[in-house]
């Protein structure tokens, strides 16, 4: 910033600041209410990203709720919480859509576009997985999906684990995850 504020002579500099929001109690079944439930969701729809920090180190010590390490079967759970939650979003406007087609037939755009959505959704993809047209991303915009927020995975490692990190299999398996996701 101090290069740059000198190189163009700038009279201000302003830093850039990133909030992080720890949303701790996800659990298996929190679209449906379980643990902290909608609470939770809620939360995460006023987030701008996600960085997901995933368990990919063993602890006895620390107890996992599933009783093992597996870092893309919580990544899967995560992720089906979120899309279990857009879906219930996708269904409210396509119902809307449905409802206002009879009286302006330019909601037909929208039912088209929250019907593709919908159908990524129940084949258990992110809703970002998808490429949308400037049209359609304006359409969606205000629906706040939680599958359309960038996500970035962290591999929570032990220091043990960073002697060997390039071989590491639960940390390499989040990275082959991460990139078949575009994340």
């Amino acid at each position: 910033i101090e290069v740059l504020t000198k190189m163009y002579d700038s009279d201000k500099s302003t830093y850039a600041t990133i909030e992080f929001v720890d949303i701790a109690g996800l659990v298996r079944g929190a679209s449906k209410g379980e643990g902290l439930g909608n609470k939770f969701l809620s939360h995460i729809r006023e987030t701008d990203a996600i960085a997901h920090i995933v368990r990919c180190f063993e602890d006895e010590n620390i107890v996992h709720v599933d009783g093992s390490i597996n870092p893309i079967r919580d990544i899967e759970t995560i992720n089906l919480e979120l899309i279990f939650a857009d879906i219930e979003t996708v269904d409210k406007r396509i119902d809307n859509a449905k409802k206002k087609i009879k009286a302006d037939k330019k909601y037909q755009e929208e039912l088209d576009v929250f019907e593709k959505i919908k159908q990524a959704l129940e084949a258990g993809k992110l809703a970002q997985t998808l490429s949308f047209t400037d049209e359609e991303k304006a359409i969606i915009k205000d629906a706040f999906l939680l599958t359309m927020k960038p996500i970035l995975y962290v591999a929570n490692v032990s220091e043990e684990q960073l002697n060997d990190i390039a071989n590491d299999k639960n940390v390499n398996s989040v990275k082959e995850y991460a990139k078949e996701q575009g994340a």
